[in-house]
């Protein structure tokens, strides 16, 4: 387990910037943003100049920074070099981080960044370099990837033991603390009570469907609320009727008693409507309370799903059009 904050150095690459002739604004910005995760030292700004580029990067390892973040010089401009003056430092590549720092749908340019990243080995020392792009937006990308991995990386760069799961591996130390404390109960495996489940031609009242299932015991009650809605693949839906095979009952109470055994949830309750309904009125309706929200949501999702996949009902959906359709899907 690391005993201590990370340390992260920000170098900035940009003649403009190292001549005061444009200040720099990328730099300044990975150093706040950078702070969330990790101590940060103040930012150094040299020239595109591949040597230049180097010894900064050499000078933050022997300066004690377990991170390098460089920004600028990564694209395709004659004078940019940061990726060929870190490469050369490299001992093990990080593709995925680079990777990530180049998949951004919402800006096609980030794939034309250049910029490499892995562990370099310097004196004695070892540290992880990336380098992201001289934009802001583009800091504001390499931060949201690289800054919450900065704990594991340097648990890995000092050969420590994975200390957290895979799954809380970025998280911050709130969302870890947060995350084991919702997460202590353990589920008994025992069956919920189903206490509605039932096919019905009157209108489904979701506020007492949950109210059926609230308990004592129970600290989460999830509801699903499924209602007609005014289109369906691409066309304009005015109304559905629901036809339901005379076993339906039988159907759904049998789909929700199965899904209730050895749930570790407390209560649960279906509803599916059959009949006319317009836009808006609700055709499928479930809750269910557990202990703790993780047994909830998976007695809702699984009796949801299960419903929808095997209960004898079919719509046929009028559409503004005047045409119509039947499907035989609940």
């Amino acid at each position: 387990m690391i005993a201590f904050m990370p340390h992260v150095a920000v170098v900035t690459i940009s003649d403009r910037s190292a001549a005061g002739v444009r200040t720099d604004r990328s730099g300044p910005l990975a150093q706040k943003l950078l702070s969330e995760y990790a101590q940060v030292s103040g930012v150094v700004i040299v020239p595109d100049d591949a040597d230049a580029i180097t010894a900064a990067i050499r000078d933050a390892v022997a300066g004690g920074a377990n991170v390098v973040f460089t920004t600028g010089g990564t694209g395709f401009s004659t004078r940019d070099v940061t990726p060929e003056a870190t490469m050369p430092l490299l001992s093990k590549r990080a593709e995925g981080v680079e990777a990530a720092l180049r998949s951004n749908p919402e800006v096609p340019a980030a794939a034309l960044s250049r910029g490499v990243s892995g562990v370099i080995e310097c004196e004695g020392r070892r540290a992880f370099v990336v380098n992201a792009p001289g934009s802001t937006g583009g800091v504001r990308d390499a931060v949201a990837v690289v800054g919450p991995l900065i704990s594991h990386i340097t648990e890995q760069l000092a050969d420590a033991d994975h200390t957290a799961p895979a799954e809380q591996i970025g998280q911050s130390a709130h969302q870890r603390a947060t995350h084991a404390i919702q997460s202590r109960g353990v589920s008994d495996g025992s069956d919920a009570r189903v206490v509605i489940a039932e096919v019905t031609d009157q209108p489904i009242d979701v506020t007492a469907l949950q109210e059926a299932v609230r308990d004592s015991q129970a600290g989460a009650v999830v509801l699903f609320d499924g209602r007609v809605r005014n289109h369906d693949d691409g066309k304009g839906v005015v109304s559905i009727d629901y036809e339901a095979h005379p076993d339906a009952g039988i159907v759904i109470e049998r789909i929700a008693r199965r899904c209730a055994h050895g749930s570790g949830a407390i209560k649960l309750a279906v509803q599916h409507r059959y009949g006319h309904l317009e836009v808006g009125d609700v055709a499928f309706a479930a809750a269910a309370s557990a202990a703790h929200r993780r047994e909830a949501f998976a007695l809702l999702e699984s009796a949801v799903e299960q419903v929808k996949a095997e209960l004898p009902v079919w719509k046929k959906q009028e559409f503004v059009d005047g045409s119509h359709e039947w499907t035989g899907s609940a």
